[in-house]
């Protein structure tokens, strides 16, 4: 019984010691999209936090400042246009109409953590956006699949949403 007791045991830790490996990678999903605006004005709407629910599809409500230290607060849209997770990142970089970043812990920071970053770029017919999505941690190698399958949509969801909302004519 002690030696099956052992082997338990050394099997939880070695699953747990290959997960926090695994977990210890950041892995990235990212989607680009350009605007035909200019990064001011893309700019303008991308940080107005408090009104995302006008346009963002994948937001039912947005709040807080972004500037760098700040805590945001956003609850996703979940099934059927309910509620969906409600989480409070806080914003890591914010650079005047080029980037803005935030990081959020959804469990332990060492089992989950997510980012979001968005990128302006200038081009010759406006703005190329770069939204992207950042994971960490132990529980990320056991959701990954789950992830990849869903996020680009939902980036790519809300890419469309601020472009339409930036093209339609006044």
């Amino acid at each position: 019984m002690k030696k099956l007791l052992l082997v338990i045991i050394s099997l939880i830790l070695v699953a747990g010691v290959i997960l926090w490996m695994m977990g210890n990678t950041t892995r990235e999903i990212s989607t680009e999209i350009e605007i035909s605006a200019p990064p001011e004005k893309v700019w303008n709407i991308l940080t107005n936090i408090n009104d995302w629910h006008k346009w963002n599809p994948i937001v039912v409500q947005a709040s807080g400042s972004p500037s760098i230290g700040s805590e945001l607060t956003i609850t996703m849209r979940g099934e059927e246009g309910k509620d969906g997770p409600k989480y409070m990142p806080v914003v890591t970089r914010f650079q005047e109409a080029s980037s803005f970043e935030w990081r959020a812990t959804m469990m332990a920071g060492f089992m989950f953590t997510n980012g979001r970053g968005f990128k302006l770029e200038k081009t010759d017919s406006g703005t190329r956006l770069t939204n992207t999505e950042t994971f960490k941690g132990m529980m990320v190698p056991l959701f990954w699949s789950k992830l990849n399958d869903h996020v680009p949509s939902m980036l790519t969801e809300m890419n469309n949403a601020l472009k339409n909302q930036l093209e339609k004519t006044p």
